[in-house]
């Protein structure tokens, strides 16, 4: 990963801050924390969209939900966003973030968003039974459970098996439970077949037009009055094309513009700021 010093120390009269300034903010995983920390968010008609026809599975009791998009199209933010309006709704659900990569992991994690009885001790049988306990209550209870797996090419094949047990189980319109998944697009191919066979809907979480991005940008500089920075439709234009319409792509440049701006003289990005930023990116 390069440091956006780079190119403002190669080039000083770009009028952009050089690495003392936005070196203690890219670290090691970096230009990320600082979109997670600093960005608005943002309802665009993608992720309306998206949210909809997840809905429409709830509503028509779906056994599997297949949520797929770029890396970066804001898969985990909208999973996020969406687990807990349902949770305030009353709904049962585990989100697991990170799947683990042994199936003893991925039982505990799920176990305990269950709220079963359950400790780091318990075997994976005593989970795997303490899990159909509880995924049993709430049926009988009649309180939807939507377990949600982010990141599923990360799992483990083992880990894939159960996934498979607990839609053909404890999934669908008997038990009114649902299983969403979620991965990369790319990695959609080498994705359990046999997940994609059940699946009754995938959704495609598209990127973001020129006209979101201008949108988007409107409710960045709302959130921050105090910031001088200004982008013009040409700027828009390079910010919407040197990230494809990623929002996460979207952020960083936002977040490293306000930052660049805020520590030099000039009051606008250009559009060749854009494409600076995106290729120390890369």
């Amino acid at each position: 990963m390069k440091t956006a010093g780079g190119f403002y120390r190669n080039n000083p009269m770009a009028g952009m801050p050089c690495a003392a300034v936005l070196a203690p903010l890219l670290t090691a995983s970096s230009p990320q924390v600082i979109v997670a920390r600093m960005s608005p968010f943002f309802e665009s008609p993608a992720y309306l969209e998206a949210v909809a026809r997840l809905e429409y599975a709830l509503v028509r009791r779906d056994r599997v939900a297949v949520l797929t998009g770029p890396l970066g199209s804001g898969k985990s933010t909208l999973l996020d966003k969406w687990t807990s309006k349902l949770r305030r709704e009353g709904s049962i659900v585990p989100y697991l973030q990170t799947p683990g990569t042994f199936e003893q992991d991925f039982l505990w994690e799920l176990a305990i968003q269950l709220k079963a009885d359950v400790g780091l001790a318990t075997t994976p049988p005593e989970l795997w039974f303490q899990i159909r306990e509880r995924l049993t209550t709430y049926a009988l209870e009649e309180r939807p459970v939507v377990i949600v797996v982010d990141h599923v090419e990360e799992m483990a094949p083992e880990t894939a098996d159960l996934l498979l047990t607990l839609a053909r189980l404890h999934c669908g319109a008997t038990t009114g439970g649902s299983l969403i998944l979620s991965v990369d697009s790319v990695n959609l191919r080498s994705f359990d077949v046999r997940l994609l066979k059940m699946a009754d809907l995938k959704i495609e979480l598209e990127a973001w037009s020129c006209e979101d991005v201008a949108r988007f940008t409107q409710t960045y500089q709302d959130a921050f009055p105090d910031s001088r920075l200004t982008l013009d439709d040409a700027a828009i234009q390079a910010v919407s094309q040197h990230s494809e319409g990623l929002p996460r792509v979207i952020s960083q440049i936002l977040d490293l513009s306000r930052l660049a701006v805020e520590a030099s003289d000039s009051q606008s990005v250009t559009p060749e700021t854009v494409e600076a930023i995106r290729e120390e990116l890369l």
